[in-house]
């Protein structure tokens, strides 16, 4: 007997990548699934082509202010509140990711006989073919991420592509929307399973394919002042500062966080300088 397989997937406004998600699923030899499209507002038809591509899929309908975390977190409630076994695999993707058709089995197989245990994809990437996820060490103490080295050096995984068990989901708990509402989020989770004693691998012989031009803003330089700070700010922003104060005050051992919050401020204030330094006051930033 195969395992019941319940797939998360949010969404929101990119229809064509989300097509290019649904082929891949599609394509499994392993059918024992259920598709949990998180549908945060799109308005591009995106969950009317999913749910036409596989019709026994549960649609969770948001208004478009979820984000990430936010996705996640209803997931993880609509989960909480069905009749699902604790056995039961959850697998957590990325709608800009492709992969085999023997992903769901090689997961599944991979899972077989596994509790505590959090399992990640290697990610590669679509455009240059490089490994960019196979597990991540967190230094605390340099403040830095970089990726693991060994499995044995892994204390942080991302949600791309992360399977674990229903019954450990529910142990590790939800999300935290409002403080995380997209990036630092799967971190954060993942730091806190392995605090509550869950295993975190990945395996090579469990792969996908990342988009990486569907990523969020890695820079806020514009001609404007006002649209630069408006940029830092934003949910989709890898630098925004009040998330990574969130991220610390969440995830880091108490020994670094105040550490790591001076590092956190400095690195705002330099993002300050170099955006007034760089933009000309205009008569609409200073109003």
């Amino acid at each position: 007997m195969t395992d019941q397989i319940y797939i998360l997937v949010p969404v929101h406004n990119r229809k064509a990548v989300t097509r290019r998600f649904i082929e891949s699923l599609q394509k499994q030899t392993y059918r024992n699934y259920t598709l949990v499209l998180i549908d945060d507002g799109s308005t591009d038809g995106t969950a009317e082509m999913v749910v036409e591509a596989i019709a026994d899929c549960s649609v969770i309908k948001g208004k478009g202010d979820w984000w990430w975390g936010g996705a996640l977190q209803q997931g993880y409630l609509w989960l909480k509140g069905a009749d699902v076994a604790s056995t039961s695999l959850i697998l957590i993707m990325n709608d800009d990711t492709e992969f085999a058709d023997d992903f769901l089995a090689q997961g599944a197989s991979l899972c077989k006989d596994r509790t505590k245990t959090l399992l990640l994809a290697h990610c590669y990437s679509k455009q240059s073919g490089r490994l960019i996820d196979a597990g991540v060490h967190v230094d605390w103490r340099r403040f830095t991420f970089e990726q693991a080295a060994t499995p044995d050096e892994i204390n942080c995984l991302s949600t791309r592509g992360l399977f674990l068990r229903a019954g450990d989901l529910m142990a590790i708990g939800g999300f935290y929307p409002l403080l995380l509402p997209h990036y630092g989020s799967d971190y954060e989770f993942t730091i806190r399973a392995r605090h509550r004693g869950m295993n975190l691998m990945t395996h090579p012989s469990l792969s996908l394919v990342l988009d990486e031009e569907t990523t969020g803003y890695n820079s806020f330089a514009t001609d404007s002042r006002r649209e630069s700070f408006r940029r830092l700010f934003s949910c989709r922003s890898v630098q925004n500062p009040l998330v990574w104060c969130s991220f610390v005050i969440l995830a880091c051992p108490w020994p670094w966080k105040i550490v790591n919050l001076g590092r956190i401020a400095r690195g705002f204030t330099q993002h300050v300088r170099e955006i007034i330094c760089r933009n000309p006051t205009s008569v609409s930033d200073a109003r």
